[in-house]
């Protein structure tokens, strides 16, 4: 990655795969999050694809959870396929899934319609970006295993309106929420991760950020104190933008199979500006793929204000595997 990819603007292009030239390799990635949530009934959920374009086929789910049941078995709602063959009109945010997934790219880095038709489960969600979203460069925090989300990344904070119908009972969504894309090579599974977190908060359209942590021991148990480093984010203060430059993650709390219970950011910006949040998590689905992540819904007090958002815990899976098994009573 150059120093002009590091520091260029994101521009509208950068929401289609047809404007930039990739290489053979079959682990080329173009993936995108949406998340969503109904915060006064504790549910979040998430709109994720992984796209493999050299491999001619789209890896993604969708999910709902609440206060109850923190596994994909038992939360309210879990489908992923892995193996969607992808339409020769596929695009990154313009496709229609064999699994019922489908987005609908209205503006570029602004607008999306988001639909899912399952047999318990649809979703006819708009999600509006709020800002340009700044270019995170990333790349320049190789050690603390960044890379393995590939070469570019952006992320953005905005609106998300529309409605939810589980078993026929439909759920407005009016909230702000999260959305990213990444490209390059993932050939995962990733092992030996750093671990940390990845936080975002929404009080306002003068106070919000989004900002990725890395344990300076990635070894450490899960239990020890660990006073995560900030590798990179943003965060917008009396509606302005700046990107985080320092600061540092603390989970105050744990549940005993490691869930986070309360998380303490203290960020500090390339305008010298500082900002304190700390939630108090609502929820919490124990999610596995290419690593291992405690996906939470968060109630955050944000420079004094009040908000909504996610702390999204992670762990190498060896180290949360041999935590949880400890707590389970395992003799090994």
């Amino acid at each position: 990655m150059t120093t002009a990819d590091r520091t260029r603007e994101i521009v509208p292009e950068d929401d289609s795969w047809a404007h930039h030239p990739r290489p053979e390799d079959p682990f080329w990635n173009e993936s995108g999050l949406f998340t969503f949530m109904v915060p006064e009934l504790d549910i979040n959920g998430y709109f994720y694809v992984w796209h493999r374009p050299n491999m001619k086929l789209t890896s993604a789910g969708v999910a709902l959870w609440d206060a109850v049941g923190t596994e994909t078995h038992n939360c309210l709602y879990s489908e992923w396929y892995h193996f969607n063959p992808m339409a020769p009109d596929t695009d990154l945010f313009n496709f229609r899934l064999g699994n019922g997934m489908s987005c609908e790219l209205l503006e570029p880095l602004k607008r999306y319609r988001l639909g899912y038709a399952g047999d318990e489960l649809q979703l006819d969600l708009l999600w509006e970006g709020a800002y340009h979203p700044p270019n995170l460069h990333y790349s320049n925090s190789d050690a603390d295993g960044f890379e393995v989300w590939g070469s570019v990344h952006y992320e953005q904070l905005g609106s998300v309106t529309g409605t939810i119908t589980l078993r026929g009972e439909t759920i407005p969504v009016d909230c702000h929420a999260f959305r990213d894309h990444s490209r390059g090579l993932r050939p995962g599974p990733a092992r030996n991760q750093s671990g940390g977190g990845f936080d975002y908060g929404w009080a306002s359209e003068r106070t919000s950020f989004a900002v990725t942590s890395a344990r300076p021991d990635p070894t450490a148990p899960v239990t020890a104190r660990s006073v995560d480093r900030i590798g990179y984010g943003h965060f917008i203060q009396d509606g302005k933008l700046g990107q985080i430059t320092g600061g540092q993650r603390v989970v105050l709390e744990r549940e005993p199979d490691g869930r986070p219970r309360r998380v303490e950011l203290l960020l500090e910006d390339e305008h010298g500006r500082e900002m304190r949040a700390v939630s108090r998590v609502r929820n919490c689905l124990k999610w596995h793929s290419l690593w291992h992540m405690q996906w939470c819904l968060a109630e955050w007090e944000i420079d004094g204000e009040h908000g909504w958002g996610e702390n999204q815990d992670w762990f190498d899976i060896n180290v949360i595997r041999r935590h949880q098994r400890e707590n389970l009573g395992a003799a090994r």
